[in-house]
């Protein structure tokens, strides 16, 4: 008998590849889910459908620009944050279709009809839309390794990531409120489901993938292990407890957008604060030796202040010196601060 010959492992480079086609094959899937289920609308109510999407451009677009913004020092790299968005957009929401259908039919058999009427979607979301939104922030960190690097980064993207999930969740309860109306005024339907979810806005998915996401980058910054892992699943879990919040039968919704946002908001200046500081002292570090000078190193934290720096370069030689300073040092600044 002849030895098998073993399979040589991929490249770093081929692993990559496999990570990113794979992401890109689940999104594919999760779309596909999408259209499948709501595909019905269109040649019904053209309209009313086109409706529900254009009017969840605007914030969709205005979140992405807002939320990219809370990455300290320089946005997020713009093609992995709209990675980020269309994956909660279509592989989570679409394979969410799926699993809420399931754990609903679960709970009906299992604990009665009158509890699942009034719980089963409160319990069943949390359950799955979390983890697979959160997936996107893990599919992140394998397909573009070195990106997130902490807490705070993967907030980011995990906001990026439930934005994505909201908006296009927003569009598919808009559709839904024409047949729950019985279809009698259709435009009315999708504009008071609108209207409805603006109110409510502020304290939706966004607030609780950016909480699950911050695990994902602890996971990251403590190479796993048991602390990782442990604040990693405190993440998560907590987002659970916010989503369950949101979608809980009995608290009004002022009360739930107000708790989710105060969340998201003290672990965002908490984490946002021990960035700034530790990116403090590294600057700290380059005006000592000389290699920034004090006006130089009060301005490299903000975004205004380089691009004014960058203004005020005396020619096109000088300015790409700047530039390429404030680029190493930024560097330098986001792989110790995170």
């Amino acid at each position: 008998m002849t030895a098998r010959t073993a399979r040589p492992a991929l490249s770093p480079e081929q692993s990559l590849r496999v990570v990113r086609a794979a992401a890109a094959l689940l999104c594919l899937f999760g779309a596909a889910i999408l259209i499948w289920a709501y595909s019905k609308f269109l040649p019904v109510f053209p309209g009313p459908t086109a409706l529900a999407i254009a009017l969840e451009v605007p914030l969709l677009a205005a979140g992405f620009l807002l939320l990219r913004l809370l990455r300290p020092v320089r946005n997020p790299v713009l093609v992995w944050s709209a990675a980020a968005t269309v994956w909660g957009g279509s592989a989570a929401i679409g394979c969410a279709i799926l699993a809420n259908a399931g754990l609903i039919s679960l709970w009906a058999k299992t604990a009665g009809v009158g509890f699942a009427s009034n719980w089963s979607n409160s319990l069943s979301a949390p359950l799955n839309e979390e983890v697979l939104k959160v997936c996107g922030v893990v599919m992140i960190v394998l397909a573009a390794p070195g990106l997130i690097r902490g807490p705070l980064d993967g907030m980011v993207f995990g906001a990026l990531t439930g934005l994505g999930f909201q908006a296009v969740e927003n569009v598919t309860y808009g559709m839904d409120n024409i047949v729950q109306s019985g279809a009698t005024d259709p435009v009315h339907a999708v504009t008071s489901s609108y209207l409805a979810r603006l109110s409510s806005a502020l304290g939706s998915h966004w607030t609780m993938t950016a909480v699950a996401g911050a695990g994902v980058g602890y996971l990251v910054l403590y190479g796993g292990g048991r602390r990782g892992a442990g604040r990693a699943l405190a993440c998560l879990a907590i987002a659970m407890g916010m989503h369950l919040l949101f979608d809980a039968p009995d608290p009004v919704i002022g009360i739930k957008v107000t708790v989710n946002l105060v969340v998201v908001a003290v672990l965002f200046i908490w984490l946002n604060d021990s960035y700034r500081s530790r990116a403090r002292d590294v600057i700290s570090r380059y005006a000592k030796s000389g290699y920034l000078t004090e006006d130089e190193a009060a301005d490299i934290l903000s975004r205004r202040r380089r691009q004014r720096e960058l203004r005020h370069a005396a020619g096109g030689t000088e300015r790409d010196a700047v530039r390429a300073r404030q680029r190493q040092v930024l560097d330098d600044v986001e792989s110790q601060a995170a």
